[in-house]
């Protein structure tokens, strides 16, 4: 009897030697989601874990270098913070996940170096799993590689298989099971996909009763996402790593199709500082300063939050009790086209804002 890895293989060997148009749209999609349940399942069967990859979260978010081995993950580590992963020209030099922080623009950002990602890392080979859960953890992913930028695409593609998806948003779908009258779809007329495709899709994940709500725009992929349930939507940023080698620059406009592209150098220090600041921009962080009952401000140690934060949530984190005797806030900044605002606890804050707190007491 089959396995189910038996399986997986049978059909990414059919997947792989058909041939996308309009006529094989249906059959493309059926195929991608019994991929997709398969992998589910053998998920499931499996185990995760290992010696040297219990890293907790620390700072104010995390980063992870992703890549196959020896393209120069430890070296740029190093470059970004002040920790010292080994460095070494052959392959898995990496055996567990090295972290280091990066102090930039008051923000402390947490780096993690991980093991150097191999073909089929999603079922198991290399510790792949206990790589791929790390990743699943990231606030922003660096896929790192060398200026002969072959074989990103398999690592997109691996990280895919694990339920995480790059550069792309969640989009706007539901599913309301119910326990009988078959599937109801409602969506808009700009879905390319038809409503049969959509019921052999949920035929695959056993849905045969729900109500499916599309709101937007979406593809066979962000179906098949969405009912996998365990997707998450990363930000990332494609570095190629020693950009002072002889290079074609075709190979790496190749990567433009996945995101943003930057090239460094870790062993000549070349594009380190343009990365620090691309990864910060990346993270969507907001700076914000708290006025002391004295006047004083610490322009040193802001506060360091997401983009989107309002006051109400600035204040829980000072003290619960603060939030319960609040009156208003007085905001000012460089980003304010007011001198000095007075807020309540829904107003969302700027980056650089200066924020005093006024009580009840």
């Amino acid at each position: 009897m089959p396995t189910i890895q038996d399986r997986i293989k049978e059909i990414e060997e059919e997947l792989h030697k058909t041939e996308y148009n309009k006529a094989t749209q249906k059959h493309i999609g059926i195929l991608k989601a019994k991929l997709s349940r398969l992998e589910l399942e053998s998920l499931s069967q499996k185990k995760g874990g290992g010696e040297g990859f219990s890293i907790p979260k620390s700072g104010d978010s995390t980063v992870a270098l992703v890549g196959f081995p020896s393209v120069g993950k430890s070296s740029i580590l190093n470059k970004l913070t002040s920790q010292e992963s080994k460095i070494g020209s052959f392959a898995f030099t990496t055996l567990t996940v090295i972290p280091g922080t990066l102090n930039y623009k008051g923000a402390q950002i947490q780096i993690l170096d991980l093991p150097g990602i191999i073909e089929n890392a999603s079922v198991g080979s290399g510790r792949g799993r206990e790589v791929l859960s790390m990743v699943r953890n990231a606030d922003l992913v660096l896929v790192i590689t060398d200026v002969d930028a072959k074989g990103v695409d398999k690592i997109i593609f691996e990280l895919h298989r694990a339920g995480i998806v790059l550069n792309r948003r969640k989009r706007n779908i539901s599913i309301k099971k119910s326990n009988s009258g078959g599937i109801k779809i409602h969506k808009p007329k700009k879905v390319d996909i038809n409503d049969d495709e959509i019921r052999s899709v949920l035929k695959e994940f056993k849905i045969t009763n729900a109500d499916v709500f599309i709101r937007e725009a979406i593809t066979m992929d962000d179906l098949i996402d969405h009912l996998r349930g365990n997707t998450i939507y990363a930000p990332a940023l494609f570095v190629v790593n020693k950009i002072d080698l002889p290079h074609k620059k075709e190979n790496i406009d190749s990567l433009r199709q996945y995101g943003k592209v930057l090239t460094v150098s870790a062993s000549a220090n070349i594009g380190i500082e343009n990365l620090k600041e691309q990864i910060y921009q990346s993270l969507e962080l907001v700076r914000v300063y708290l006025r002391e009952k004295s006047g004083r401000v610490d322009m040193e140690r802001p506060m360091v939050v997401r983009k989107g934060v309002v006051v109400r949530e600035i204040v829980r984190k000072i003290s619960r009790e603060m939030l319960d005797s609040f009156r208003y806030a007085i905001i000012t900044g460089p980003h304010r086209k007011q001198a000095e605002l007075r807020v309540g606890l829904e107003y969302e804050l700027l980056d650089s804002d200066v924020l005093t707190i006024i009580s009840r007491n």
